[in-house]
């Protein structure tokens, strides 16, 4: 399969040109050199790049924020996981993900729908339709939901399957990115559950050509 070099393509382009997100989560391994590198190949292809590191505190994981950026990485790829504020200052992304324990207790000092706090693009992770409403109501901008199939980062636990993915699609407005063992083979029924972008880790950051992994599965569900 050949590959369009989307280098040169402008962020507002390939957003335009795109309806189905992929998200690249990084591995949680605190390995700053080679997700930078990483990142600085990958973002033509990726949708959102997100600096997980649950070890890191906040200003570490905006430190990694400003060397992607310097590096190349457009602001609008890059989303901070656990991230609960947004300043001037940190204006080297433009997203947060949140999980569901930071969702509580933010629950405890905003309204639903009232953040006026948090500019950035708001993600929440969520394992069923209960917690998707929930989450919805309070005001995320998108869900992840998961974990669809057989993942290594959650060996022990059975995977939710696309029934499960289909029904929390269907029951919000707020788009659904299905996560946990997205390959190419089948990014494109999570589509058709009616997942509108797919988040991957291992799948593309430990891939011998991250660059090509991630182009492969943006190409699979749009070919």
């Amino acid at each position: 399969m050949m590959f369009e070099d989307k280098s040169k393509v402008s962020d507002e382009q390939l957003r335009n040109n795109s309806l189905f997100e992929l998200h690249v989560i990084s591995s949680n391994r605190g390995d700053q050199e080679a997700t930078l590198k990483a990142a600085k190949e990958i973002w033509p292809w990726a949708d959102y790049i997100h600096i997980r590191e649950q070890q890191l505190p906040l200003h570490e994981k905006l430190n990694w924020a400003r060397l992607m950026v310097e590096s190349g990485v457009p602001v609008s790829r890059i989303v901070i996981n656990g991230a609960n504020r947004f300043t001037a200052e940190d204006a080297c992304y433009q997203g947060v993900h949140w999980s569901q324990d930071m969702l509580h207790k933010a629950k405890m000092t905003l309204e639903p729908g009232n953040r006026h706090d948090l500019q950035p693009r708001l993600g929440v992770s969520v394992h069923s339709i209960h917690e998707a409403k929930i989450a919805e109501e309070y005001g995320a901008d998108y869900l992840f939901f998961g974990h669809v199939y057989a993942s290594a980062s959650k060996p022990d636990i059975t995977p939710r399957g696309l029934e499960a993915l289909a029904e929390v699609c269907s029951g919000v407005i707020v788009p659904v990115m299905a996560i946990g063992g997205i390959q190419p083979d089948n990014i494109r029924a999570v589509r058709s559950a009616g997942a509108r972008g797919a988040a991957v880790i291992s799948g593309v950051l430990q891939h011998e050509n991250p660059a090509h992994a991630a182009a492969l599965l943006k190409q699979s569900v749009e070919t």
